[in-house]
């Protein structure tokens, strides 16, 4: 191997240059190189904490800077690459081109979707490895030690999860297929590169990681210092939605249950449902990033591209919801109120179907807290989940729970000629006649935004339309395929791996052009 192109910490001494910021500090000037940052458990925590800064830094291409702000950017290239989620018009240009699928072909560039993908996520995998390879040899308190390697587990398991999902296609099916190159012991500029090994190869290592992480974490739950660290509950949060893509449908049950017990956690109603999604304070976050004056950013932000109302990139190129997706709403649900409806006019923010569910808590500093995964999300998985495993009853009382808080006088009605079944008979439009229908449905209005869309058509194996249900976005980019597996829907590996791994080979390994 070349070079990496990710980041690692004895490489940059604390500096990520890929990002020109610091990374494993206590504040963003201070700087420790890191033999010493390892030595003792509370360093190790800093060195976690470096990472955790990393899920919302942007930089992770050399240009194009503005659209690749880590784990929000992946949420919304990939609802962008779906349906229920339409782009009115191209603006600066950032996200349209996700949007209308004109990525793929630029993984020569180390400014695009692919080279930023890859970058991020192999960052984050190649940070945590520096860590675990002090556990040996670490010092201080052994539950702390045992608490800070079992996040380095969980955030590389995490990081693998989205980029196998990201370049391959889904689990079940392609178990066989190229996965991603596996790296669990840290790399230099002279580390042998790894080959792409298998989909199933992947998924072993994940599952592996994450086992090993609950276990620990289990012997203090309630270890957390921030909602942004990973603890117990988050761990089997990230567990149930890696079962869910395997098909382990009693794991993903058992796992989304757990998640749930997290003390104080709790899906949220009334106003909350309407405060922007920008507080980590709310009470039924599992997972984000409270983001301080001195770290906000102006542009390079998730609500920079999402807050029509501000004067940045949403005003030109608004998010909006499918029309046919909004349609499906009832006016008694909450809900329709995080978008505008079809004769709204006027200003910006106000244009028909643009999005208000994410908006900046304090637009005049560009501050807005980003919330990465909340219990509503785990309530779904559920449900999705009991229904697949044939617990049919179960899975609708799980359904229930969640449109009680959205829909508290009409959801009986919505369910009250649902036929109990698994199958999912509805794909980007159609009549929601099954349980399972009903409940992918709340799924693609309850996550708008959240959820990588463009995953769950992979692993769901519908396709999408964009196009059918097309009858009031005269801005629509028609681009529709109902092929379960098609290409167009995973990323090229980026040149630069190409060339710095000598264990792949670009006119063999490269994902179908």
């Amino acid at each position: 191997m070349k070079k990496l192109i990710y980041a690692s910490i004895i490489s940059l001494a604390l500096g990520m240059t890929s990002c020109k910021k610091d990374f494993l500090e206590t504040s963003p000037t201070d700087r420790i190189d890191a033999p010493t940052m390892l030595e003792n458990a509370d360093g190790a925590q800093v060195a976690m904490n470096g990472i955790y800064r990393m899920l919302y830094l942007s930089g992770w291409s050399t240009g194009n800077t503005d659209q690749n702000f880590g784990i929000m950017s992946t949420k919304l290239y990939t609802s962008l690459m779906g349906e229920d989620m339409v782009q009115d018009a191209q603006g600066n240009g950032w996200f349209y081109f996700d949007y209308k699928f004109d990525v793929r072909s630029r993984y020569t560039a180390t400014t695009w979707r692919s080279y930023a993908t890859w970058n991020f996520y192999y960052t984050l995998i190649s940070n945590a490895n520096y860590i675990l390879a002090a556990e040996t040899t670490v010092t201080g308190d052994a539950d702390k030690i045992e608490n800070v390697m079992a996040q380095a587990r969980a955030i590389r398991a995490y990081a693998y999860f989205q980029l196998i999902q990201a370049f391959q296609q889904t689990y079940k099916g392609h178990e066989s297929a190229p996965g991603v190159p596996l790296y669990t012991e840290p790399t230099t500029s002279s580390s042998q590169g790894a080959g792409r090994g298998t989909v199933e190869e992947v998924y072993t290592q994940i599952n592996k990681d994450l086992d090993d992480a609950i276990t620990a974490f289990a012997k203090n739950k309630g270890l957390q210092l921030q909602k942004t660290n990973i603890d117990y509950y988050l761990a089997n949060a990230i567990k149930a939605n890696v079962s869910l893509v395997q098909n382990k449908w009693d794991d993903a049950a058992k796992y989304a249950t757990e998640a749930l017990t997290k003390p104080g956690l709790a899906m949220i109603s009334g106003d909350d449902l309407l405060s922007g999604f920008n507080n980590t304070g709310l009470k039924n976050v599992l997972w984000g990033a409270e983001i301080i004056a001195d770290q906000a950013t102006v542009y390079a932000s998730f609500f920079s591209h999402m807050d029509a109302s501000a004067d940045r990139y949403a005003a030109s190129s608004r998010k909006c919801i499918y029309n046919w997706l909004y349609d499906q709403i009832p006016a008694s649900d909450i809900r329709k109120q995080w978008w505008n409806n079809q004769t709204d006019g006027g200003e910006a923010e106000t244009k028909p179907y643009n999005q208000v569910k994410f908006r900046y808590a304090d637009k005049a500093s560009d501050l807005g807290d980003y919330i990465f995964m909340r219990a509503e999300e785990m309530q779904l998985v559920k449900a999705e989940a009991l229904a697949n495993a044939g617990r049919l009853a179960e899975a609708k009382t799980a359904l229930e729970d969640l449109l009680k808080l959205r829909n508290p006088s009409g959801y009986q009605a919505m369910l009250a000629n649902v036929t109990m079944s698994k199958d999912l008979t509805m794909g980007s439009i159609g009549a929601p006649r099954t349980l399972m229908d009903h409940i992918i449905l709340q799924r693609r209005i309850e996550l708008w935004g959240e959820a990588e869309r463009a995953f769950d058509i992979l692993r769901l194996k519908t396709g999408f339309d964009r196009k059918a249900g097309n009858t009031n976005h005269s801005f629509f980019v028609n681009w529709n395929t109902l092929e379960p597996a098609n290409k167009e829907m995973i990323l090229t590996i980026p040149q630069k791996e190409f060339d710095g791994n000598k264990s792949l080979d670009a006119t063999k390994d490269q994902n179908p052009m």
